[in-house]
């Protein structure tokens, strides 16, 4: 009879794509659209804790709770406040002679142990509330605590303020990482990476493909890194991007595709790019441009962060043509303004050699930058006299002009 059953279920997994498909796929996506958009996480599940420093609140009072965390700093041996990733929380030392192995442990554990501590949430004494922490109407009156790891003296404090060099951060970055700032950039991300998930596979039906590492060499593009192989002479290439496995999915049937994908060129670093990136990946069948652009609007609007300004769709645009004429690039930084104004009228009659050169050319033309403000002599952009012969010099030196 199993065996009956087991075959009847796998037919009916096997089944073509028909109505019957498309609607159990289509409920299965609302589902799960419906279940992220409600469901809260639960940091403390499987873990030994039972609640985050810094979801505590009065409404907690009286309850039992067991934190873990590290120690941010202590005060006179009477209370210490206690950090994770979710925020801080003041953890109240006891004196009782009665509790001296639970004072031992938290007075002398140096700053930044990992401890857990397990006591009663109470309201603060009236007067020492403290309105900038989140958690500053309670604190927790400790009956047991554990040295889970003792720290050793650390190369800077693990405090936001406090000043470190780039060198040093990248030296200790598993201690960097445990910065307000970090931690908030790490996390974002994961949101953002999940949302664009939820909105390219749940609302519009996109498939998540896992492309191969290692591939051979392919012509053009930026170098590559090799990667040498058991075989003399034979060598792998990590790719630039999974442009032709996303090109054979498309010819093998699958028409979206996206992927979180890893990017691997062997150039030097600048300020937009990095021998190792990330991009989201995505190819479409039978799509135009206007509808490219319609994708990733949307996608940027649904997985923007809520504490952000919110995103305005469609977003502003320009030809190329229009982008090199206003701003000489085809990236321009909208931002600043100062476009490139077209001037050759002003100098039709003029007697300038070089500027009739210029004008006399086909398509020749004089443009110029207006900088506002630019002749006032009390403004910040007063360009003096040497400093726009030290323009003219430049200029001379490397467009000879």
């Amino acid at each position: 009879m199993f065996s009956c059953w087991l075959s009847r279920l796998c037919r009916g997994f096997s089944t073509p794509t028909g109505r019957i498909t498309h609607l159990i796929r289509g409920s299965l996506s609302r589902t799960l659209v419906l279940g992220s958009q409600r469901r809260t996480p639960e940091f403390s599940s499987f873990v030994a804790r039972t609640n985050t420093c810094g979801e505590l609140r009065s409404s907690h009072l009286g309850q039992e709770v067991t934190l873990c965390g590290w120690i941010q700093y202590r005060r006179q041996n009477i209370f210490l406040v206690l950090r994770d990733f979710h925020g801080l929380v003041q953890v109240v030392i006891p004196q009782e002679e009665s509790a001296a192995s639970v004072k031992k442990i938290l007075c002398e554990a140096p700053v930044e142990s990992v401890v857990q501590v397990s006591g009663t949430v109470i309201s603060r004494p009236p007067g020492q509330e403290n309105p900038k922490m989140p958690t500053g109407e309670i604190e927790i009156k400790v009956k047991t605590a554990e040295l889970l790891n003792s720290c050793k003296k650390l190369p800077f404090e693990i405090k936001d303020f406090v000043k470190k060099t780039e060198a040093l951060r990248l030296q200790y970055r598993y201690l960097d990482l445990r910065s307000f700032q970090m931690q908030y950039n790490l996390r974002l991300r994961s949101q953002m990476v999940m949302k664009m998930r939820e909105y390219l596979c749940n609302l519009h039906g996109f498939v998540d493909i896992e492309t191969p590492t290692l591939f051979k060499r392919t012509p053009g593009g930026a170098k590559e890194f090799v990667i040498p192989s058991r075989e003399p002479g034979k060598f792998y290439c990590l790719p630039q991007s999974p442009q032709q496995f996303k090109q054979l999915l498309m010819v093998g049937g699958v028409d979206r595709y996206f992927q979180v994908a890893r990017c691997y060129r062997d150039e030097g670093s600048r300020p937009d790019r990095q021998p190792e990136f990330t991009q989201i990946d995505i190819e479409m069948s039978f799509v135009d441009q206007t509808g490219i652009r319609s994708l990733i609007e949307g996608l940027l609007q649904y997985s923007w962060p809520n504490d952000k300004d919110p995103l305005v769709v469609p977003f502003p645009s320009m030809t190329f043509v229009e982008a090199l004429a206003s701003y000489g690039t085809d990236k321009p930084d909208t931002r600043f303004g100062m476009k490139i104004v077209d001037i050759s009228d002003m100098f039709r009659n003029t007697e300038v050699g070089f500027l009739q050169d210029a004008l006399n050319k086909p398509q020749g033309a004089v443009k110029a930058i207006c900088i506002s403000e630019g002749a006032v002599s009390d403004s910040q952009f007063c360009f003096s006299r040497m400093y726009i012969w030290e323009v003219n010099m430049f200029s001379v030196q490397h467009w000879h002009i």
